[in-house]
């Protein structure tokens, strides 16, 4: 029999090693081969480089366990061992590659399915549109380098955004078709493997209790098989930073190298003593979640020169082009600066009973439903009419891994109302917060220190009279710290302006809007139809119906 999973790790409960254990604890006599790209790499594994062996190999086992590592240029020719093949699929694997991995065996055997209704993930934004993915993009690469320019008060004209515009169009055609299938996941899937000629038959009815002793099984096998796996990474051998990098360097490790290297790269990452727990967290999505809380609080100050250094480095070895996914998602100061307007911090004041009719949350919702599309795009979170104040916050503060706790349902007979509040979280972040900040600020004095040494000529960056700059004094600017005009707001708000008198151009026609954008620089054009989508998205579906190379006005 061979078994098709959709994962391999640990924590997996229905990936290669879980189920591995789990036969081997309920089958002991069999003999059971787990093929994954662990197992493959693994001098001590009886699956060691077996790939190219696989028609030899396969026969000599009874169950063999495969993760989509045998997806593609595989083909096992072998006859009357295998009776059956099963698949457990998660919606983590494109659709393809599911009709792939069931058919890398030629023979004519029953093929028993699980397939979840709905995928997991997503391309870019989620748009289900070529035109739609490749925008976004494009929005969010103007936006960025513009929230750069602004905040870093440098030039960043020099890179190239048109890099090997044929790949990135091939990347929004096949993304809008990932996207699409994984919100019919299972439906999709059938439809395919009926496609390749496959019978498909419903499975009869199971046993509840039977399916629960399954389930309960797996889950115990998975939770004794993924304790061992973090306390083996948190017991591991400490290494140095060359022998890390011979590590990362290395293609083929044993089970306690691959443990010694996930190790050191936590320990370099959070900066504090490796434990089990930390190495679930980490697992669980928690460094992304971290750094996001760290650069909206105590390190702040140090996150534009952090853009800054990535956007330079990708150019640089771009030869000045970048790959706009990838340089969107090293991204985040628009993330941020988002966080920053909806006054997300607000609500993390220990104590304070909140309400959804509180004008505090009605402005947050307010404010998110404006800004839903640069949401989205930013941070991957829908907004809707629908959601209430309370559920948007609980959405925004999950990017930061926190949360409202539920107090009660307070108030008089009539007019109930649920109660939360902020319970603040003893989880070490407080810690690893300070030794980022002392990270970075050692680096900074250091970049300081060499910068004084250096004989450098102040290029003129700005000539603009300095009677004709705003002040802090006028209405309606947004306040940095230390009282001074935040010039990202300033910039977005100008845009804002720009785009209002654009949108009022459109019943004179889509050159008159094109006329307009001609007086503007390529930023403020790019910000100009993000502020449309944003604030009028029929308008801006009307533009793009209208002139579907509306890319062209950009320049």
């Amino acid at each position: 029999m061979s078994i098709c999973c959709s994962a391999q790790k640990a924590k997996s409960k229905w990936g290669t090693q879980a189920l591995e254990q789990r036969f081997k604890q309920k089958f002991p006599h069999l003999r059971i081969l787990r093929i994954d790209s662990h197992s493959v790499l693994d001098p001590k594994h009886h699956a060691f480089e077996c790939i190219a062996h696989l028609n030899e190999i396969l026969t000599q086992y009874d169950l063999v366990i495969a993760s989509p590592s045998l997806e593609t240029g595989v083909s096992i020719d072998i006859r009357g061992h295998f009776d059956s093949v099963w698949g457990i699929f998660q919606g983590v694997q494109p659709v393809d590659s599911v009709r792939q991995m069931l058919a890398r065996l030629r023979e004519t055997v029953d093929r028993h399915i699980w397939v979840s209704r709905y995928g997991m993930g997503t391309v870019g934004n989620g748009s289900t549109s070529m035109g739609g993915l490749l925008r976004s993009q494009d929005i969010a690469t103007q936006a960025n380098i513009a929230l750069l320019s602004a905040s870093d008060n440098d030039d960043y004209s020099f890179i190239d955004q048109n890099f090997q515009p044929e790949s990135l169009q091939t990347w929004g055609k096949r993304g809008a078709v990932i996207n699409v299938e994984m919100r019919r996941y299972q439906e999709f899937v059938l439809k395919g493997l009926a496609a390749d000629g496959y019978t498909i038959i419903d499975a009869d009815d199971f046993d509840p209790d039977e399916t629960k002793e399954v389930v309960n099984e797996v889950k115990a096998a998975s939770k004794e098989l993924y304790s061992g796996e973090c306390l083996g990474i948190s017991q591991a051998e400490e290494v140095s930073d060359a022998e890390l990098k011979k590590l990362q360097e290395k293609r083929v490790k044993t089970k306690e190298e691959r443990h010694q290297q996930r190790k050191a790269e936590l320990s370099r990452r959070y900066e504090v003593e490796v434990t089990p727990d930390l190495v679930e967290k980490d697992d669980d999505g928690w460094y992304p979640q971290l750094r996001l809380h760290y650069y909206l609080t105590l390190g702040r100050e140090f996150l534009t020169k952090r853009d800054s250094r990535r956007a330079k480095a990708q150019a640089e070895v771009g030869e000045n082009a970048i790959w706009k996914p990838d340089f969107n998602k090293g991204q985040m100061l628009s993330s941020v600066l988002l966080l920053e307007k909806l006054n997300l911090l607000e609500f993390l004041k220990t104590g304070v009973r909140l309400r959804g009719s509180d004008a505090e949350m009605q402005q947050l919702k307010r404010v998110a439903l404006e800004n839903r599309y640069l949401i989205k795009t930013c941070l991957n979170v829908t907004i809707s009419e629908k959601l209430t104040p309370i559920a948007i916050a609980q959405k925004l503060l999950g990017k930061i891994d926190l949360r409202l706790s539920y107090v009660g349902r307070l108030g008089s007979r009539s007019h109930r109302e649920s109660v939360y509040k902020f319970v603040a979280s003893d989880d070490g972040r407080d810690v690893i917060f300070k030794r980022w900040f002392g990270r970075d600020e050692q680096s900074n004095c250091e970049s300081v220190s060499v910068t004084k040494n250096i004989d450098i000529t102040t290029p003129v960056v700005d000539t603009t009279p300095l009677s004709n700059l705003p002040t802090n004094q006028h209405e309606g600017h947004s306040l940095g710290d230390g009282g001074e005009d935040n010039p990202v707001d300033s910039w977005w708000g100008q845009v804002k302006s720009y785009a209002t008198l654009a949108m009022s151009r459109v019943t004179h026609g889509v050159d008159a809007v094109k006329q307009f954008l001609s007086t503007l620089n390529s930023d403020e054009r790019w910000g100009v139809m993000m502020a449309i989508d944003e604030q009028e998205p029929q308008v801006f579906e009307q533009l793009v119906e209208a002139v579907p190379d509306w890319v062209t006005w950009m320049g």
